[in-house]
């Protein structure tokens, strides 16, 4: 079973019957796909599955309806007999894209009650991990195996597990605990600090940062926040929130307005321009390839203008491979929209 946002729904399916000939969609709803198999898939198969746009993966036991959540928590405690349980997940599919009418991926209060229900009927409290107890929001640890209870309706719930293996199956429902700051000046702040965090990449105090494209100047903020050091590029006006910190630079201009001996300080790109894919990359491109560049990393999104776009995917990984760098990850964040986030590094 998986989750995705609302309306990625048959872009997940095509990706999975593409790579594993084995699988079947079956059951669906808005944001929660199933598929089914005759092949012999285990938790730790399922780990391995590659996905752009899954943002949770977990081997399904099946649904069971819901008469109360004391009931309900008694028997997923029976149909779990046999597996070593280390941590308690509960989440919700999405009820809506991310960002309409103020609608964010999260964990409600519904999941939290019956998260705190199941750990009070665990058979074997004492042996589940710390942080396993009352704390819904708390992220497992690499290896661990994590129950998951996924309410799709008022009256059902789907029961399954996973094994916790990289950053993203590491937190409930892969849905990171973020709330946006009062003092943040975009939404691209969500969408970056949560980039940042899947992409782990090593931001140092004082590292160099080029943000193009920057106003208003979300994404800066989030780097801002780790003490880099941040170029704006943007002939737009940037929040006075980041022109009056002092790591925080603003160059009102276009990328290829600047002297090109200006890259060569750079270390880290970032960019979120609401372009077309193939733009953004002449963008980034024009940069990485200058002479006497050293650009370490990427983090941009590119903007799916239209969803036939995705058929392009391979290409544009194909594009940014030819740059020379060899580590590359595409995945659509829970912030994120009609795009996707990639990471690249060399």
């Amino acid at each position: 079973m998986m989750t995705c946002q609302c309306g990625t729904e048959r872009f997940l399916k095509l990706e999975i019957l593409e790579r594993y000939h084995d699988l079947r969609a079956a059951f669906s709803r808005p944001g929660f796909i199933t598929f089914k198999t005759s092949s012999d898939w285990d938790a730790k198969r399922v780990s391995k599955i590659h996905s752009i746009f899954a943002r949770y993966k977990g081997l399904s036991l099946g649904r069971l309806p819901r008469e109360d959540i004391n009931s309900a928590c008694k028997s997923i405690w029976n149909m779990v007999m046999d597996l070593r349980i280390d941590r308690i997940h509960v989440f919700s599919r999405d009820l809506a894209v991310p960002g309409t009418n103020d609608f964010e991926p999260h964990i409600d209060s519904e999941c939290i009650e019956i998260h705190h229900q199941l750990y009070r009927d665990c058979p074997y409290r004492k042996r589940l991990a710390a942080g396993a107890d009352y704390y819904a929001l708390y992220p497992a640890e690499r290896k661990e195996i994590v129950l998951d209870v996924v309410p799709i309706s008022p009256s059902e719930w789907y029961i399954g597990y996973h094994i916790a293996e990289d950053w993203r199956s590491c937190q409930p429902g892969g849905i990171v605990n973020l709330r946006r700051p009062f003092d943040s000046v975009s939404r691209a702040y969500l969408k970056f600090e949560e980039g940042l965090r899947w992409s782990g990449f090593p931001i140092q105090v004082g590292s160099r940062w080029l943000d193009i494209g920057a106003a208003p100047g979300g994404a800066s903020q989030a780097l801002l926040a780790r003490g880099a050091e941040v170029t704006g590029v943007d002939p737009a006006e940037i929040s006075p929130v980041l022109t009056n910190n002092p790591n925080f630079h603003h160059l009102r201009s276009r990328h290829n307005q600047l002297k090109r001996n200006y890259f060569r300080k750079i270390r880290w790109v970032i960019t979120d321009m609401n372009v077309a894919p193939n733009y953004t990359l002449d963008v980034l491109e024009d940069i990485v390839l200058q002479k006497d560049t050293n650009i370490h990393g990427l983090l941009f999104t590119l903007k799916l203008v239209k969803w036939d776009l995705i058929a392009d995917i391979p290409v544009y990984i194909q594009r940014i491979k030819s740059w020379g760098y060899t580590q590359i990850a595409l995945a659509q964040m829970q912030f994120n929209r009609q795009e996707i986030m990639v990471a690249v590094r060399k």
